[in-house]
């Protein structure tokens, strides 16, 4: 059996620590001057972790396993797309995923991924992804644009903005789900418990609509009537 270390020390961790998204383990009393802006794995003093376009860190747990490149970015997208189809969403047309510096969404707010769409039509003309996440966040957060596009190409006439984002952010956690790693349980989690207003509530709200109802119901009435049954 693999013994536990400190991602700082590498000793075995004393009796306070703190466990990565990653599943990494971290003694306490280190302390935290930066952290991964992925796993929040601490950062010791001194250490060249990578650095991202808008200077955040990511460690090297996150970095083994980052979509940095188009190239890269190609690799991830069959096997995602054909874990959606598995899943029930399947795009009507094909639609290209384009990994980005940056991404600027609403009142100049950042996000970490775009669905570009013609407005009152079911044409979908891209989908733009952050680069330089974990091969988990990219996946998560495509998986959710392919929701914006699959409701784009339906027609569904869903106007609520909470109702479009909890369905895309089911289609996240559904994802998630298949994947069985510490990050993926963890991002899962945390979609759970987000208190974001517009994305938590949501995600709670339709997936309270799926344990109901069952997720076919929810989606045909959503395609539908733009309304939860």
């Amino acid at each position: 059996m693999r013994r536990v270390r400190c991602t700082w020390c590498g000793h075995p961790p004393r009796t306070s620590y703190e466990i990565s998204l990653q599943g990494e383990f971290t003694c306490v009393d280190h302390g935290a001057p930066s952290r991964c802006t992925l796993c929040h794995r601490p950062c010791p003093p001194h250490v060249r972790w990578h650095r991202l376009a808008d200077g955040a860190r990511r460690c090297p747990t996150c970095s083994a396993d980052a979509v940095d490149t188009q190239e890269q970015a190609r690799r991830h997208i069959p096997v995602l797309r054909a874990d959606m189809a598995a899943l029930g969403i399947t795009l009507t047309r094909r639609v290209r995923v384009t990994l980005v510096d940056t991404i600027e969404h609403g009142a100049g707010s950042a996000t970490l991924g775009l669905t570009h769409h013609i407005e009152n039509t079911t044409d979908v003309l891209g989908i733009d992804v952050l680069g330089g996440l974990t091969g988990t966040h990219f996946g998560r957060v495509l998986a959710h644009e392919i929701g914006h596009a699959w409701l784009v190409q339906q027609g569904a006439p869903v106007r609520d903005l909470v109702l479009v984002e909890g369905t895309c952010e089911l289609f996240a956690a559904a994802w998630l789900k298949k994947q069985r790693t510490p990050l993926a349980t963890a991002l899962r989690t945390a979609m759970a418990t987000n208190q974001h207003p517009t994305y938590g509530t949501g995600y709670r709200l339709v997936r309270g609509a799926v344990a109901q109802h069952g997720i076919r119901a929810v989606l045909a009435e959503l395609c539908a009537t733009g309304v939860l049954p």
